[in-house]
């Protein structure tokens, strides 16, 4: 994907976020997605292909979130970005031939990656690469609002458990516990808060509250997956 971009387009710079995400875990691609548009600066072309359906009849996205484009499969993949991030989003059908005939199971490289580097080189606009407006398919997870929702919807690398409650929900309110099934957690700042193998929940660099073991592992030493619910203390 990245030679066909350079290929087409070679004053392109390309950022390379991130090949680690589970075979078809399309939530942890959202969930990746969305970050990387809270940083990034309008006009960015994001690619993300986590595509169990590719080749079938699922549909293939051209996005316009945050003043960001986002070319993805239409599988739920927009999901957490267009939970989260509501303004000034749009989503159309990405209507494009590919300059050659596509694998029936790799449309990242032979039509997503084709069409980005047309948009990034200046050889269409957007307008011209999609269709009809469409109402994206989206994944059973949203942020939460009451605290029977608080669910985890991502597991990073370090095994910090990244649940769908946003900061600005517990902003003003003085929560000093979650609940982890019948084991109680308390509420800090930083890692650095507890004593090494300790866990603790605390807000993450995402904005979203997470559970943590300081220099451990939170998912493998608290049982944690996608998922699990926490109930949240006072």
């Amino acid at each position: 994907m990245k030679a066909v971009l350079l290929a087409r387009c070679p004053r392109a710079r390309v950022i390379d976020v991130t090949h680690q995400i589970p075979p078809q875990d399309v939530l942890a691609a959202s969930v990746i997605l969305e970050r990387m548009l809270r940083v990034c600066p309008a006009g960015t072309i994001h690619v993300s292909v986590v595509d169990p359906g590719v080749g079938t009849a699922r549909k293939l996205l051209l996005a316009k979130v945050a003043d960001q484009y986002v070319l993805c499969p239409d599988n739920g993949l927009i999901t957490w970005p267009w939970r989260r991030l509501p303004d000034s989003r749009a989503a159309h059908d990405l209507n494009w031939p590919p300059p050659t005939p596509a694998s029936s199971t790799f449309h990242g490289r032979d039509i997503l990656a084709p069409a980005a580097a047309a948009l990034a080189a200046g050889e269409c606009s957007a307008s011209e690469l999609v269709g009809i407006p469409v109402a994206p398919i989206l994944l059973d997870v949203a942020p939460a609002t009451k605290a029977s929702d608080v669910v985890i919807i991502h597991i990073d690398g370090f095994g910090n458990a990244i649940t769908n409650l946003p900061a600005e929900l517990i902003h003003g309110i003085r929560l000093r516990s979650v609940k982890v099934g019948r084991r109680v957690i308390p509420v800090r700042r930083t890692y650095g808060d507890v004593p090494p193998a300790r866990p603790l929940a605390l807000i993450g660099s995402s904005g979203l509250l997470e559970v943590a073991v300081r220099d451990g592992n939170a998912a493998r030493t608290l049982r944690l997956k996608v998922g699990s619910r926490l109930t949240i203390g006072g």
